[in-house]
């Protein structure tokens, strides 16, 4: 899971590593590269062939962990600032953590509720001091608050969902489930990228340059390949092991590494604030993970 986190965060380096891309145009770019890598490894024939139900479930996936996910993140930052959406989105782990322990008679939510106390603070704390949030109240819009609240309700419930599909089935692997997801990824980005050029949110290719279009196919292959597939992969491998409250206060991580790859990317390091809040976010992830272990 430590490794997925790693491979997710390369998605806060790619727009400072091709700044002229929009974000609907990295986004699709990654799924596209995700779904073909998906195709060459399971076979469309194969994919077609799966039961119904199977796939629906694939493309719900897809949907709300992936594509719908990021359009309507993208959504809410533009209709009100990164802000907002860094600190709705920064509680993931938390929601996760807090959904994959409903109904369960054991490890109930008491033995965790101090822990993700402190996960939540020390989360809070590193948004506030990364983006600025005490200064920026006024910046608030409602449809934004809409879109990306939106957003993590829809992967908090992938999140809990796929773990909870993976550890009751024993009909399909989790590395070909990477792949089924991937393909309707792939099915829903060749449909999302005509309609993103229609409405602005992306350029024509042959609007660009080629030192423009290596850029973007290079990092739609770290991101579709890496990021996103392999990334997947260890994803569900670890939804199928970890409890899903564990599973879900780990994704803090990303957080860890997306400070660093900005760093290397922008060479700011930083602020003792956002420091400070990583540390106490990592004590509730730790105490979190002793408080399953004796529950």
């Amino acid at each position: 899971m430590i490794v997925t986190t790693a491979l997710w965060a390369l998605a806060f380096a790619a727009p400072l590593a091709i700044p002229s891309a929009s974000s609907i145009e990295i986004a699709m770019g990654r799924f596209i590269v995700y779904g073909l890598i998906s195709v060459g490894l399971f076979g469309f024939g194969r994919f077609a062939a799966l039961p119904g139900p199977l796939i629906r479930r694939a493309v719900a996936y897809a949907l709300a962990g992936n594509v719908v996910y990021y359009v309507l993140l993208v959504a809410g930052i533009q209709l009100g600032d990164a802000t907002m959406a860094v600190l709705i989105i920064g509680m993931l782990p938390v929601t996760v953590a807090l959904a994959g322990r409903t109904g369960k008679p054991r490890n109930p939510l008491g033995t965790v509720i101090g822990p993700l106390s402190v996960f939540g603070a020390g989360l809070f704390l590193f948004n506030a001091a990364k983006t600025d949030f005490f200064r920026d109240l006024g910046a608030l819009s409602p449809v934004a608050i809409v879109c990306v609240t939106a957003s993590l309700v829809m992967w908090t419930w992938y999140a809990v969902s796929n773990a909870r599909f993976l550890r009751s089935t024993n009909t399909i692997s989790e590395t070909d489930w990477s792949s089924v997801v991937g393909i309707a990824s792939l099915g829903i980005a060749l449909l999302g990228l005509p309609l993103g050029w229609a409405f602005g949110l992306a350029r024509n290719p042959l609007s660009l340059d080629l030192a423009e279009l290596f850029d973007v196919a290079v990092w739609s292959v770290i991101l579709g390949g890496g990021s996103t597939w392999f990334g997947t992969v260890l994803f569900n491998r670890a939804s199928k092991l970890l409890e899903t409250s564990i599973l879900g206060q780990l994704i803090v991580f990303e957080a860890v590494f997306g400070v660093l790859y900005v760093f290397v990317f922008s060479g700011s390091a930083p602020s003792a604030w956002s420091l400070a809040g990583i540390c106490i976010a990592l004590m509730g992830v730790w105490w979190s993970v002793r408080s399953v272990e004796r529950s």
